[in-house]
């Protein structure tokens, strides 16, 4: 399957992707317990199924690219 990548669903996969690992990310950093970063990679998870289900790829690491 081949993705426009000037079109809509991939401009919109990369900004679930990026926000998704710049929470995980931040709420590593921030985040004063375990359970802080647990949730975020519980939303991390959640959006990478967002992506599968509209783009065909989990993308758990945003800055590989969709093929």
């Amino acid at each position: 399957m081949s993705i426009d990548k000037k079109g809509f669903k991939y401009r919109l996969s990369n900004v679930l992707a990026w926000s998704a690992f710049g929470g995980v990310f931040i709420g590593a950093i921030v985040g004063d317990n375990f359970d802080d970063f647990m949730a975020g990679v519980w939303v991390w998870i959640f959006v990478g199924l967002i992506n599968y289900l509209m783009v065909g790829n989990f993308r758990m690491m945003p800055w590989k690219d969709i093929e």
